[in-house]
């Protein structure tokens, strides 16, 4: 099985909620795709069952916003997700728009994800910049999209030979 990483979140009015799964597709190269988008109330089922069947490394959520509502119900399904503080989220963004730049990231033209990158616009956060949630269009797809490749880079960072040597 491959490794991999999940990225949560609820959009701002609560009508829909996204997940995406982000993995090493190739050397220097990372692949993200929206694996679900639904109704925030069936989220954590939906999360506990992607969660047995693909063993993520890390599933990611930021608690500032209204995806804060999914962590206990998460926790009550032994989910620990990995709480996103500003800094994080500005460098989930960053490093997004950086491996997007370099053809560093694949997607799969999933309508969702694009009509959120279309409509997307950035906001100031911790001295950089991050998604501005407010827009027209559900960012949900495009904000889970960037919590899941940040996930998936802490986590091979932290796995690398060398990273825990004192």
């Amino acid at each position: 099985m491959t490794e991999c990483a999940f990225g949560t979140e609820i959009s701002t009015d609560r009508a829909r909620c996204a997940v995406s799964k982000a993995w090493r597709e190739s050397p220097g190269r990372l692949a993200v795709k929206v694996v679900w988008r639904g109704s925030p109330a069936a989220a954590p089922d939906v999360l506990d069952a992607l969660f047995v069947a693909d063993d993520p490394v890390m599933v990611a959520l930021d608690p500032r916003s209204q995806s804060a509502t999914l962590c206990g119900q998460l926790g009550e399904r032994g989910i620990v997700p990995r709480r996103l503080d500003a800094e994080d989220v500005a460098v989930a963004h960053g490093e997004f728009l950086d491996l997007v730049a370099t053809g560093g990231l694949r997607h799969f033209d999933q309508p969702e994800l694009t009509a959120a990158v279309r409509g997307a616009a950035e906001r100031p956060l911790s001295g950089a910049m991050a998604l501005q949630r407010r827009v027209g269009v559900d960012q949900s797809p495009l904000t889970s999209a960037e919590f899941a490749v940040w996930a998936f880079a802490r986590w091979e960072e932290l796995a690398q030979p060398g990273a825990w040597v004192i």
